[in-house]
Protein backbone atom coordinates (compact mmCIF):
# COMPACT_ATOMS: atom_id res chain seq x y z
CA UNK A 1 0.00 0.00 0.00
CA UNK A 2 0.91 3.43 -0.33
CA UNK A 3 3.07 5.00 1.97
CA UNK A 4 2.71 9.03 3.25
CA UNK A 5 4.44 11.03 4.60
CA UNK A 6 3.90 14.74 5.86
CA UNK A 7 7.01 16.61 6.32
CA UNK A 8 6.29 20.46 6.95
CA UNK A 9 3.47 21.65 3.89
CA UNK A 10 4.85 19.07 1.51
CA UNK A 11 2.97 15.62 1.63
CA UNK A 12 4.78 12.99 0.14
CA UNK A 13 2.87 9.95 -1.85
CA UNK A 14 4.85 6.77 -2.27
CA UNK A 15 3.56 3.83 -4.01
CA UNK A 16 4.25 0.31 -3.35
CA UNK A 17 5.09 -0.23 -6.95
CA UNK A 18 8.90 0.71 -9.25
CA UNK A 19 7.81 3.98 -11.71
CA UNK A 20 9.44 2.00 -14.15
CA UNK A 21 6.94 -1.06 -14.11
CA UNK A 22 3.76 1.95 -13.98
CA UNK A 23 5.47 2.45 -17.22
CA UNK A 24 5.80 -0.64 -18.41
CA UNK A 25 2.07 -1.32 -17.54
CA UNK A 26 1.00 1.65 -19.19
CA UNK A 27 2.89 0.79 -22.29
CA UNK A 28 1.63 -3.12 -22.47
CA UNK A 29 -1.63 -2.99 -20.83
CA UNK A 30 -2.50 0.66 -20.20
CA UNK A 31 -6.57 -0.74 -19.26
CA UNK A 32 -4.87 -2.51 -16.22
CA UNK A 33 -4.19 1.27 -15.13
CA UNK A 34 -7.84 1.84 -14.81
CA UNK A 35 -10.43 1.11 -11.81
CA UNK A 36 -13.54 0.06 -12.89
CA UNK A 37 -16.68 0.66 -11.07
CA UNK A 38 -20.19 2.17 -11.12
CA UNK A 39 -23.37 0.29 -11.76
CA UNK A 40 -22.60 -2.27 -14.46
CA UNK A 41 -18.56 -2.13 -13.84
CA UNK A 42 -18.07 -0.54 -16.80
CA UNK A 43 -17.42 3.04 -16.10
CA UNK A 44 -13.62 4.46 -15.59
CA UNK A 45 -13.80 5.38 -11.64
CA UNK A 46 -9.45 6.31 -10.76
CA UNK A 47 -6.87 5.75 -13.09
CA UNK A 48 -3.29 5.61 -12.15
CA UNK A 49 -0.44 7.00 -14.65
CA UNK A 50 2.47 8.28 -15.10
CA UNK A 51 4.44 12.19 -16.25
CA UNK A 52 2.67 14.13 -13.70
CA UNK A 53 2.97 14.68 -9.92
CA UNK A 54 -0.92 14.79 -8.81
CA UNK A 55 -3.60 12.95 -6.38
CA UNK A 56 -7.12 12.97 -6.53
CA UNK A 57 -10.63 11.66 -6.53
CA UNK A 58 -10.21 10.09 -9.91
CA UNK A 59 -6.53 9.81 -10.00
CA UNK A 60 -2.67 9.94 -9.17
CA UNK A 61 0.31 10.42 -11.37
CA UNK A 62 3.61 9.85 -10.27
CA UNK A 63 6.37 11.73 -12.55
CA UNK A 64 9.33 10.81 -10.08
CA UNK A 65 11.05 7.60 -7.94
CA UNK A 66 12.81 7.03 -4.39
CA UNK A 67 15.84 7.66 -4.56
CA UNK A 68 17.10 4.53 -2.87
CA UNK A 69 17.30 1.06 -4.48
CA UNK A 70 13.55 0.11 -4.75
CA UNK A 71 12.92 3.03 -7.23
CA UNK A 72 9.50 3.42 -6.00
CA UNK A 73 6.85 5.81 -7.54
CA UNK A 74 6.56 8.83 -5.66
CA UNK A 75 5.01 12.24 -5.99
CA UNK A 76 5.03 15.63 -4.33
CA UNK A 77 2.19 17.62 -3.42
CA UNK A 78 2.27 20.97 -1.04
CA UNK A 79 -0.89 21.29 1.74
CA UNK A 80 -2.10 24.79 2.11
CA UNK A 81 -3.82 22.94 5.21
CA UNK A 82 -1.99 24.78 8.69
CA UNK A 83 -4.67 23.10 11.44
CA UNK A 84 -3.04 20.96 14.08
CA UNK A 85 -4.83 17.62 12.95
CA UNK A 86 -3.04 17.38 9.68
CA UNK A 87 -3.35 13.72 9.49
CA UNK A 88 -6.95 13.69 9.81
CA UNK A 89 -6.81 16.66 7.18
CA UNK A 90 -4.81 14.51 4.73
CA UNK A 91 -7.11 11.36 5.36
CA UNK A 92 -10.13 13.21 4.24
CA UNK A 93 -8.39 14.93 1.49
CA UNK A 94 -6.78 11.92 0.12
CA UNK A 95 -8.68 9.04 1.82
CA UNK A 96 -10.85 7.52 -1.51
CA UNK A 97 -7.90 8.55 -3.74
CA UNK A 98 -5.62 6.23 -1.62
CA UNK A 99 -7.77 3.46 -0.97
CA UNK A 100 -8.52 3.06 -4.93
CA UNK A 101 -4.51 3.54 -5.37
CA UNK A 102 -4.57 0.50 -2.92
CA UNK A 103 -6.36 -1.97 -4.96
CA UNK A 104 -4.52 -1.32 -8.20
CA UNK A 105 -1.57 -1.81 -6.37
CA UNK A 106 -2.68 -5.37 -5.59
CA UNK A 107 -3.62 -6.23 -8.68
CA UNK A 108 -0.78 -4.60 -11.11
CA UNK A 109 1.86 -6.98 -9.69
CA UNK A 110 0.18 -9.77 -11.75
CA UNK A 111 -0.26 -7.76 -14.67
CA UNK A 112 3.76 -7.40 -14.06
CA UNK A 113 4.85 -10.93 -14.45
CA UNK A 114 2.34 -11.65 -16.75
CA UNK A 115 3.95 -8.65 -18.65
CA UNK A 116 7.87 -9.94 -17.98
CA UNK A 117 7.01 -13.69 -19.20
CA UNK A 118 5.48 -13.19 -22.75
CA UNK A 119 8.24 -10.44 -23.38
CA UNK A 120 10.68 -13.36 -22.15
CA UNK A 121 9.04 -15.60 -24.53
CA UNK A 122 9.18 -13.37 -27.55
CA UNK A 123 12.85 -12.37 -26.67
CA UNK A 124 13.92 -16.20 -26.62
CA UNK A 125 12.29 -16.53 -30.42
CA UNK A 126 14.36 -13.75 -31.35
CA UNK A 127 17.82 -14.81 -32.96
CA UNK A 128 20.20 -11.70 -33.52
CA UNK A 129 23.21 -12.99 -36.25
Amino acid sequence: MAKVTIVGDAVVVTSSLKLEDIKKVKKYRPKALVLMGGEDGKEPVFALGVGGSSINSVGVSFSQETRDEDRLATLTTITTYHGDDIADHIADEYGAALINLKKLEESLPGVISEIDAEKAAIMAGIDVQ
